[in-house]
């Protein structure tokens, strides 16, 4: 049974993740009109004298109409109609096309992937790019979307320049976390996914963390305890750039590969577009497997980012894999 210290430090931690959630202001639905003559019919909230647009709900504004959720005031995901005739459906930040979506021209083209700030900026499927060629998948970047082998494996370089070190940025830092946070009960459960079904006393948003990591990864999953308090600082001290054996740092990409440990077919969404991106940490091979290792000692942490959100800076990395040496009998 855990001591003291390590039952108040999960109670700091649940109180952090719930935190987290905490309501804006007061719900509210209904209809009103702006004093540019726009007209929204849904969900919003109202915080003193403001109101702001906040969950489902209809905006009109003269011949543009969006459909779908806001929060605090912007588009967050729906359906956007433009006044020339073309539309968008997928997500936003700052109410511009960004993350996964699908934006329809009026002369027939159609764009299905990710895009960052208003642009193509990514993985995506073009189709009718040119006469006569109806499909095409490659990477956009900045915009531009380069139809020639040649110019698609610039733009993947380039993506991958950008996003990768971002990608790993995130989640080292939530490795550090999670290795800081490990006490004498494992891992804190904000980075341990909860079991398929509900059980008594659980957290307010194990129920939210079972639904988000649902869509993007297949269990099972490993359990708190099964976290080595002493074992994973060691494993995270190799994040260091002075470290004697630093960890190896690999995105899980377009398919699976010999280094992953992680089963590449328990990923349920596409690689490189942030939501449920999995991130593999391993030591650096010494000898044959476990060879060497103290008793307790991590080898291997995959993380997956199961947030909905299409930005690194929300990111909720949750551990579903770690292999470790058996503990001292």
């Amino acid at each position: 049974m855990a001591g003291p210290s390590g039952t108040r430090e999960e109670e700091k931690n649940l109180e952090e993740e719930e935190q987290e959630e905490a309501p804006i202001g007061e719900e509210c639905e209904g209809e009103f009109v702006f004093q540019d003559a726009s007209t929204y019919n849904g969900q919003y909230v109202k915080t003193g004298q403001d109101v702001l647009m906040h969950g489902n709900g209809v905006l009109v504004s003269g011949p543009e109409i969006f459909e779908g959720i806001f929060e605090r005031g912007l588009y967050k995901t729906g359906r956007f109609s433009s006044c020339n005739g073309a539309s968008y459906k997928g997500s936003f930040r700052e109410n511009r096309f960004h993350g996964l979506g699908e934006y329809a021209w009026p002369d027939g083209r159609l764009y299905r992937g990710t895009w960052k700030d208003g642009k193509l900026h990514g993985r995506g499927f073009f189709s009718n790019f040119v006469v006569g060629q109806r499909i095409l998948q490659g990477f956009a970047v900045k915009g531009e979307f380069g139809s020639g082998p040649a110019e698609q494996e610039e733009a993947r370089k380039t993506f991958l320049a950008e996003y990768e070190p971002e990608c790993t940025a995130s989640a080292s830092h939530a490795l550090w976390e999670l290795a800081a946070k490990t006490g004498a009960n494992g891992a804190p459960r904000r980075f341990v996914l909860p079991a398929n079904k509900a059980e008594a006393g659980e957290p307010p948003l194990a129920a939210k963390d079972r639904s988000l990591a649902s869509a993007v990864v297949e269990g099972p999953f490993p359990e708190a305890s099964q976290v080595p308090k002493a074992g994973i600082k060691a494993f995270a001290a190799g994040l260091e750039p002075d470290a004697a054996r630093q960890l190896v740092v690999a995105l899980h990409l377009e398919t699976s590969r010999p280094e992953l440990r992680f089963d590449a077919a328990r990923l349920k969404q596409p690689q490189l577009q942030v939501v449920g991106q999995a991130v593999q940490f391993s030591l650096p091979a010494a000898g044959g497997a476990g060879e060497g290792e103290e008793p307790g000692s991590v080898r291997a942490v995959v993380l997956v980012n199961v947030s909905p959100d299409y930005e690194f800076a929300k990111a909720r990395w949750k551990l579903v894999y770690i292999e470790a040496t058996p503990p001292a009998p």
